[in-house]
């Protein structure tokens, strides 16, 4: 099966062969595999990981977006995306304090709570993704 990954400002691959396929999606955490049936859906902000032809394991964190399968093709459009190597895991345990601390402001509109919520998940799962220990 071939993938293709990318977000606006890059092609994280191009028609990679792999064998299996794990996205966060809105019904939860999918698997593809090959001879999957066709199918759209929406990614959610959490884990992506592939299995390459020659047994590498790649692994990291997405954001939103789409992805959709057919026939023997995958393609993923992700808003953001991270590998596991690339995640800064000090930067991502400064925003995940600084959306705590956003969160449990008094005067909090629902607007800016769901930015600092979302925030603070998409901080807690680089952490994760990363192999870092969440506090």
């Amino acid at each position: 099966m071939k993938l293709d990954i990318l977000t606006p400002s890059r092609q994280l691959v191009s028609e990679e062969e792999i064998l299996d396929l794990v996205l966060t999606t809105s019904e939860g955490e999918v698997q593809i595999l090959q001879e999957h049936a066709s199918m759209l859906g929406t990614l959610y902000p959490g884990r992506f990981s592939y299995e390459t032809k020659n047994g590498e394991q790649i692994s990291g964190a997405i954001s939103t977006g789409f992805f959709r399968v057919d026939s023997d093709r995958v393609t993923v459009m992700a808003e953001t995306l991270e590998l596991s190597h690339e995640i800064d895991t000090e930067r991502a345990r400064i925003a995940q304090l600084r959306a705590e601390k956003n969160l449990v402001e008094k005067e909090l509109n629902q607007e800016n709570f769901d930015k600092y919520q979302l925030k603070l998940q998409r901080a807690l799962i680089r952490q994760h993704v990363a192999g870092k220990t969440v506090h």
